[in-house]
């Protein structure tokens, strides 16, 4: 029934909503070599949950994969917008995945679920203590713009230890940190 529901509240895709935040984040340090759009007929993506599987709405999407200046990828860049009246629902939702992600975590690497506000965006965190930890996804943070109803998810990339931009968790922490700079900057300029 909530699929039924949210399918009928697809929107139309004649108009680009994301488009502008995509091409902002692309005039940053960060460029995408490939740039995905959703197809009109996904109007949902499903997250594990504690309780079973949960639905999150998407009535439009991108999938950028982010490159630095190296010849791999650094962040595989999901930008959604939930569907009329359900970012309350989809925030929700997604919260819940990120605290089960975050208590699934066992030490030695324990990763806590980080919290903070910035720019009227609300972001969400899971860092790995140590690059070293990590030999696929090192951190993976949601942005929610409630004022525009989109979803920002960054799977922050590890790469082969002879061909990294990074070497250090101090460089990684930098080049991770502008990136969500220019996320956050990007999300609030282009804000509609």
């Amino acid at each position: 029934m909530l699929v039924a529901a949210l399918g009928a509240q697809a929107q139309d895709r004649t108009s680009d909503p994301l488009g502008p935040l995509a091409q902002c984040i692309n005039r940053s340090e960060f460029q995408f070599r490939q740039q995905d759009r959703l197809p009109a007929h996904v109007t949902t993506r499903s997250v594990k949950l504690t309780t079973g599987e949960g639905q999150v709405s998407v009535a439009d999407g991108y999938r950028l994969m982010l490159f630095h200046k190296g010849s791999l990828p650094f962040v595989n860049l999901k930008i959604e917008r939930s569907a009329e009246g359900r970012f309350a629902a989809d925030r929700d939702t997604i919260v819940a995945q990120m605290q089960q992600m975050s208590s699934n975590s066992k030490p030695p690497q324990l990763v806590p679920l980080e919290t903070d506000t910035r720019q009227g965006v609300e972001v969400l965190g899971l860092n790995n203590p140590k690059i070293t930890q990590s030999s696929g996804v090192i951190s993976v943070y949601t942005l929610l713009q409630p004022a525009s109803g989109t979803v920002a998810t960054a799977y922050l990339l590890n790469q082969p230890a002879d061909k990294r931009e990074f070497a250090t968790d101090a460089q990684y922490h930098a080049l991770r940190d502008r990136f969500l700079a220019a996320l956050l900057s990007c999300m609030a300029d282009t804000a509609q």
